[in-house]
């Protein structure tokens, strides 16, 4: 995959988190919508798998037992280390 492709990819995948956190506020369908993220994250190939990729899955793994704050926190977190791939 190109560094553009990459970059477009990771541009895409922090729209979503940004939709998350929007679903979230809205008291809408939102653990569905983690649940696609997760899925999609769980299909990337080994070798995009750095360090990165583990510790935004974990994070995300973990949304569903966070209180409002952390749960936000957490997904500015994962957007920033889209970033830093």
């Amino acid at each position: 995959m190109t560094d553009a492709a990459i970059e477009g990819y990771n541009n895409k995948l922090k729209n979503k988190l940004f939709g998350l956190l929007c679903e979230y506020e809205k008291d809408r369908e939102w653990e569905k919508f983690l649940d696609s993220i997760l899925i999609e994250l769980q299909g990337w190939d080994d070798s995009r798998k750095t360090i990165n990729y583990y510790i935004l899955y974990y994070k995300l793994s973990s949304l569903r037992y966070l209180k409002y704050e952390y749960f936000r926190s957490t997904i500015f977190d994962c957007m920033t280390l889209l970033g830093g791939d």
